[in-house]
């Protein structure tokens, strides 16, 4: 049901695609996202940079919140940074969004950040503002 929603974000976030993520799932209210890591992602310790960690979060919420069908913007954000990620070129770090609530216009959402050990590496709640125009004219 989502899949025109999926290859929107895939085809047209540009940043997002440049720097290797995908959206792998999406359903109302809810999203996975993966970024697959090149050496531009981690520091001088080997640790994955927390920005490249954020903007994989920040790319699942605004797949997610796209789900009502209507555009929005992303309006805050709080992020903890848990656990470093460790990892070798071609490691895999997947965020998983999840709606906690919805106004007509407001979605909350909490977004996960883990390595490809399950380990929980960031944490965010975001919140967005939902528009009246429709993702699609169609």
């Amino acid at each position: 049901m989502y899949d025109r929603t999926i290859k929107f974000f895939n085809d047209n976030d540009h940043f997002a695609k440049e720097n290797g993520m995908v959206i792998t799932r999406l359903e109302e209210g809810a999203s996975e996202a993966v970024l697959t890591a090149s050496e531009r992602h981690f520091n001088g310790m080997g640790i994955i940079m927390g920005g490249a960690l954020f903007t994989l979060s920040d790319f699942a919420f605004a797949a997610a919140i796209h789900t009502f069908g209507f555009c929005a913007v992303g309006m805050n954000t709080s992020t903890a940074f848990l656990k470093p990620g460790r990892g070798v070129p071609g490691a895999k770090f997947t965020a998983r969004a999840k709606l906690v609530s919805k106004t007509r216009r407001t979605g909350v959402f909490d977004v996960n950040v883990y390595d490809e050990e399950n380990r929980l590496l960031a944490h965010s709640l975001m919140t967005g503002f939902i528009t009246e125009k429709p993702l699609f004219d169609d």
